[in-house]
Parts: C-alpha cells; structure tokens; sequence
C-alpha cells in the first residue's frame, strides 16, 4: 500500500489597514527576544539581588524584578509588556539565586565549615519533624542521615528555591512594568 500526500494550497493573508504588518511587531520566541538590553538589565539586577536576598520573606526577590524592570525601562524607552517583564524577572531572579548559591558554597568551603553546614541543615530538619511521631517520618529521618538522603534532599530545596525565587521575581518584574511604564508609547 503506498500513500501519497497532495500539496496544500497556498494561503494568502490579505493586508488590513487596521493591522498594518511591520518589522517591529514580529518577535522571536526566545526567552529575552534577543534583546542584548534584556540580558544586560537581567543580569545587572540579578548581581545587585545578591544584597536584596537579605531581605527576608521574599521581599527582596520582588525588588530584584521591580529593580530589573526598572534598568530595562532605563535602557530601552517604552512600555514593557506583562509576560517580557515576568521572564526579565525570572532570569533577574534566577540569577541573584545563583550567584548567592555558588558565594554561600564557596564561603562553605573557604571556611572548612562543611561539616557544620551539614549538621546544621540535619538539625533544622529534625526540628521541623519534631512534632512528626510517624514511622514514616523517623524512616525519612533515618534516611536523610545518610550521604544520598542529604544530597537528594539539598538538591530538593535547591531546586524549589530556585523556582521560589523566579515566581517571586517575576512578579516583581510585572509589578515594575506597571510602575514604569510610559503611557505615550507603544508596550514594547
């Protein structure tokens, strides 16, 4: 049995006054729209999120996204839209957690303090099941006392905060394109 597929027709799209089709409106799927404003505000926000990470409940996540909206508005006049202005906070976000991440694992390592890094994290995690007398949870106790527990727990937290701190700073980034937008341009 042999198939044979028949060309489609071509379509055309006829142009409407309303709509006009200009070079400015189309836009590439990418993560920043191959915007080299996009990256340099990501990333100078994400530096300077390093300090907001002091603040505590997340408020300091919020602020590296309104903080990276506002150097984007800086850079590039204009409005910036919703969903541009939450993937620039996501990715300003992504990056303070990274950089903080890697100081925090290197003043780790600096200081030769592994193992109390280690016996700390057990410990705050014992106090969170303390309550807990479930043989469920004294398993999972025992488990996270060896190397692989750990490790897959750590990892665990690493990857929720990490996705904490995009959803936070790309709230933040939306909150800054609607306290810096330009009411006489086009949303960019």
């Amino acid at each position: 049995m042999r198939v044979q597929f028949a060309p489609l027709p071509a379509v055309t799209i006829p142009a409407s006054p309303d709509l006009p089709i200009e070079p400015g409106h189309i836009r590439s799927a990418g993560l920043g729209s191959g915007d080299p404003a996009f990256f340099r505000a990501a990333l100078q926000a994400g530096l300077l999120g390093v300090m907001a990470n002091l603040i505590p409940f997340g408020l300091g996540m919020v602020l590296t996204g309104i903080l990276a909206a506002l150097l984007y508005h800086r850079a590039q006049a204009g409005t910036l839209r919703g969903g541009k202005a939450a993937r620039l906070g996501a990715v300003a976000g992504a990056i303070a957690f990274a950089t903080t991440a890697f100081l925090a694992a290197f003043a780790v390592v600096l200081s030769h303090s592994q193992q109390q890094f280690h016996d700390l994290m057990l410990k705050a995690l014992e106090q969170g099941a303390a309550n807990q007398s479930s043989p469920d949870v004294q398993s999972f106790l025992q488990w996270i006392h060896t190397s692989q527990g750990f490790e897959i727990v750590l990892a665990l937290f690493m990857a929720g905060t990490v996705l904490l701190s995009m959803l936070l700073s790309a709230a933040g980034g939306v909150i800054g394109s609607m306290l810096f937008r330009d009411r006489n341009r086009p949303p960019l």
